[in-house]
């Protein structure tokens, strides 16, 4: 009877395991490959970027993309993007000032076409909350280092939330919700905020992937389930965050490419755009740890408490995929953990200068 017993105890442990093979996250590299084959898919052969097309421009630097052979052309373009007036929105100006960033150039005193400057930052503020999509806030909050005007933006964002249904650009969806999730989780306090958009968004999801929203089908589509891998992946919850990856993968043509629901339908440069975006939050989670160094006998004990770090943290104390429609110059919010050093330095680089 005790054998019975320890081969039918040893087979439940084996069977409890086949779940966990069978969802195991991916390695590092895995998610890197497929973010490398994105950015070609969606950019390779791409001979300039301009101010209007900033948001990919983002992208197409935080997944290690060269930006150097469209340096010259880029920055000429936001300077006649100035001169033609349509620098009008907080958003259109951060992104521009993220890329203008990767260059190191001056974002508080740009020369223009006149050899007139502007600071960047204060014509961003100047804007107030105008922007061409809700999405782009997390560009815009990364971009100040001013406590009220973050707040400012926060408060408009929380406007247009309701507890149960999510957030409400041209209708509500999970898209929406998604990206309100993250950015409060970045730069809010409320924490009972975040949990509300986490349970609506979990409501939609489905063994095919999340959907956009229910009167318009239960299917999930890749816009949606990468939206889902996106905030779980900025609020660290791996669990949540690897079971949306392997639902992605529902998407996945193969060739970098995503298809929005059917892969018959062949690939969709939105869908696309969005598992990039996503790809590059969850490649974040997959942080090596640091070896400790030796120390010395007689070192300070004080020399232990390690400072602040300028950046995310920094932003994260302070207190965005696509609209509604997948369109682009949108935003991934800074994507991935190379967009949000760029984000950073932007943010802090002066105040050192100081």
């Amino acid at each position: 009877m005790k054998k019975v017993m320890a081969v039918a105890l040893a087979v439940l442990l084996l069977l409890s395991l086949i779940p966990m093979a069978a969802f195991a996250a991916p390695s590092k590299e895995e998610v890197s490959a497929k973010i490398e084959a994105a950015r070609d898919a969606l950019y390779a052969g791409k001979e300039t970027f301009t101010a209007a097309e900033s948001y990919d421009f983002v992208l197409f630097l935080a997944a290690k993309g060269d930006g150097a052979p469209y340096k010259d052309a880029y920055i000429q373009s936001v300077k006649d993007a100035f001169e033609a007036g349509s620098m009008t929105t907080a958003d259109r100006i951060a992104l521009a000032m993220i890329c203008l960033n990767y260059f190191d150039v001056d974002i508080e005193n740009f020369e223009l076409n006149d050899h007139s400057t502007i600071n960047l930052k204060q014509a961003m503020i100047n804007c107030g909350t105008e922007v061409d999509s809700p999405y782009n806030y997390r560009y815009v909050a990364l971009c100040s280092d001013d406590a009220d005007y973050v707040e400012q933006v926060l408060n408009e964002m929380e406007s247009h939330y309701t507890a149960g249904s999510g957030y409400d650009y041209w209708g509500f969806s999970t898209d929406n919700t998604c990206n309100f999730g993250a950015i409060m989780a970045m730069f809010g306090s409320k924490q009972d905020l975040v949990d509300d958009a986490v349970n609506v968004v979990e409501s939609a999801k489905t063994e095919s992937g999340y959907y956009y929203l229910a009167e318009y089908g239960t299917d999930g589509n890749a816009d949606s389930t990468a939206s889902a891998l996106y905030l779980y992946s900025i609020l660290e919850d791996q669990e949540k965050a690897d079971a949306a990856y392997e639902l992605l993968k529902n998407f996945d043509l193969g060739d970098g490419n995503y298809a929005y629901q059917d892969k018959a339908d062949g690939a969709n440069a939105y869908a696309t755009r969005d598992a990039l975006k996503a790809l590059l939050e969850y490649e974040g989670l997959f942080v090596e740890p640091e070896e400790d160094e030796p120390k010395e006998d007689t070192q300070d004990p004080s020399e232990d408490v390690v400072a602040p770090t300028d950046g995310v943290g920094e932003a994260k104390e302070q207190t965005q995929s696509t609209p509604a429609t997948g369109d682009s110059l949108v935003a991934c919010g800074v994507a991935g953990a190379a967009m949000l050093a760029l984000g950073a330095a932007l943010v802090m680089r002066k105040k050192k200068e100081q």
